[in-house]
């Protein structure tokens, strides 16, 4: 699912990630980036290190660093709420959509 937009709370990340060196920014950057769109991270070096732009070696020497930001399985507390949150939204602005919809064709065959 394509996801436009993702809230990122500067302060928080800067405050959580103040240790890192560049290189492993950018990858956490992508792997959150992906997650976000994606819906989930794959639990395999290769495609993490793909996700990251890393070799694999260069993956794997950063890997404990980033993994640190993740649950058993790769799953981010974080973007796990704020997927949810965004599914809450999407679902009551579809409901709201909708019903404003059904209020205008009403209203319409009502003039008829």
């Amino acid at each position: 699912m394509s996801r436009p937009w993702m809230p990122m709370y500067w302060g928080n990340y800067f405050g959580d990630t103040w240790h890192l060196s560049t290189v492993q920014h950018g990858a956490y950057l992508l792997l959150i980036g992906h997650y976000w769109q994606h819906g989930s991270l794959p639990d395999d070096d290769r495609q993490l290190a793909n996700i990251t732009k890393l070799s694999l070696k260069t993956w794997r020497r950063h890997r404990p660093t980033l993994q640190a930001f993740f649950q058993t399985g790769w799953k981010h507390k974080r973007i796990e709420a704020e997927l949810i949150r965004y599914q809450e939204l999407r679902l009551k602005r579809a409901a709201a959509g909708s019903k404003g919809g059904t209020v205008a064709s009403i209203n319409r065959f009502r003039r008829h």
